[in-house]
């Protein structure tokens, strides 16, 4: 089990830049001890294993709950602020939370202060649907809106000490996090990895903005960043951060050769890190030290780390084409929630991943990415379930059937909706996705057919 003064130690080294949540009503003032956080939930009265869902803004007050869920028994899954109330609604159904914590008080609900969030208990039959010291990360872009991986926290921690270790995380820098906490990337590969290196920890954004983000690097004299290639795309050539900062992770997509090239001559005397992974794995799994590679090399993501065994198996379709399977004691315990579409990072009975991305290897052990298999694309460095947006449409009243679009450019995949209506119903779908999707998720049209013309290629 994690240790009280250890959290607390942690807590006392993270500064909040971010506009967090505001307080709830009668929260008391100042910052809440995380063991009082815990105690808190606990009399709320969730069990041991419940889960907690933390629908909260990126702050300081997001690590304090998370961990005072944890040490309060009860099972933290973070969940985008922005998500729309009917997803919330189905995600408490289908990975049985018992509780929630949110920014303000659900309608018609009695809620409880607990810090700075409003809780509400869930009254649920049944047993917990997890065990004391675990936790859900959510997969929302890979397996569809409502199912995360379960994971023990030690397996989270084992996860950030590797990705530290790649990076030459050191006990003396600062880490900058201004991607979403909920995005295992940033909580695992950057939260915990400062709280394993007891690291100084500075929490910002988002939204992502080029002038605030490079004066909080300079302000906070920041030493290792993290960013994903399409913040590193919206930079272009703004991007010019201060001496301090020694390390640039970059991951969550892949990134072009000729963009690493760009950033190393942008930053000749900093260290740049191309990293790879996925959330069932815990989530990183691969680290190229770009600026210690020959160019040759810039179009990888490096070798996998120490206790990760990678693994090419053929696709057996004729492509020649070879999936990525991971092994590593790092990789999820089970799936938890409403699994939709074709299987991605998919668990084998040995509990390797079958990870749904085409890969390639070369005789030293360097993968290089080529594409992916499953049945979701990266829209502006976000994954989009097509087979969630399907199921959403045909609940649209009269859709009789739902198709999605893909198009592929140099930097990502968009695509969009073709709903196919009964005869003279009119077409009501847009109103009722703004309902479940956020905008990032909206496709880029919708067309509305008459016919039951049989899907074309390209569809996904």
């Amino acid at each position: 089990m994690i240790s009280v003064s250890a959290v607390e130690e942690f807590l006392h080294r993270v500064e909040d830049v971010a506009e967090g949540p505001p307080p709830a009503a009668h929260a008391p003032a100042g910052r809440t001890p995380v063991t009082a956080i815990a105690e808190q939930w606990q009399k709320l009265g969730i069990r041991p294993g419940e889960v907690v869902m933390l629908c909260i803004p990126n702050g300081k007050g997001l690590l304090e709950q998370f961990f005072g869920i944890l040490l309060a028994g009860g099972v933290p899954a973070l969940v985008s602020p922005n998500t729309p109330s009917a997803r919330i609604h189905e995600l408490i159904a289908a990975i049985g939370a018992g509780a929630i914590g949110q920014v303000r008080a659900r309608p018609g609900d009695h809620s409880t202060a607990i810090g700075a969030v409003h809780a509400h208990r869930l009254h649920r039959d049944g047993p917990p649907a997890a065990a004391t010291g675990e936790v859900v990360l959510l997969t929302s872009g890979t397996s569809g809106f409502a199912s995360g991986c379960v994971f023990d926290f030690g397996q989270l921690m084992l996860n950030a000490e590797r990705h530290a270790q790649a990076i030459g995380q050191e006990t003396g820098d600062t880490v900058l996090i201004n991607l979403p906490l909920h995005f295992s990337f940033a909580l695992v590969a950057q939260a915990l990895a400062s709280f394993v290196r007891r690291n100084r920890l500075i929490i910002s954004g988002p939204p992502f903005h080029t002038p605030s983000y490079l004066r909080t690097l300079a302000k906070h004299e920041v030493t290792i960043s993290s960013l994903t290639p399409i913040l590193v795309r919206s930079m272009k050539e703004h991007f010019a951060p201060p001496g301090t900062l020694r390390v640039l992770t970059v991951g969550g997509d892949q990134l072009a050769a000729r963009e690493v090239e760009h950033l190393l001559r942008l930053r000749p005397q900093g260290q740049l890190y191309i990293t790879y992974g996925l959330t069932q794995a815990g989530p990183r799994v691969s680290t190229l030290a770009a600026h210690a590679e020959p160019a040759r090399r810039f179009a990888s993501v490096g070798r996998p780390h120490p206790g990760v065994t990678a693994a090419l198996h053929d696709l057996n379709d004729g492509s020649r084409m070879k999936q990525l399977y991971i092994a590593s004691a790092t990789t999820m315990k089970r799936k938890i929630g409403l699994i939709e579409g074709v299987p991605v990072a998919a668990q084998t009975s040995d509990r390797s991943i079958a990870t749904g991305d085409v890969f390639e290897e070369d005789g030293e052990g360097y993968l290089y990415f080529h594409g992916r298999i499953s049945d979701y694309i990266v829209r502006n460095g976000e994954k989009i379930c097509l087979a969630a947006i399907r199921r959403v449409a045909m609940g649209c009243p009269n859709v009789l059937r739902a198709r999605t679009v893909v198009s592929r450019h140099d930097y990502g995949e968009d695509f969009d909706l073709v709903l196919d209506l009964a005869d003279g119903a009119a077409d009501a779908s847009s109103d009722l996705l703004r309902k479940w999707l956020r905008r990032s998720e909206m496709p880029r049209s919708i067309q509305v057919a008459r016919s039951e013309a049989a899907p074309v290629a390209g569809y996904k």
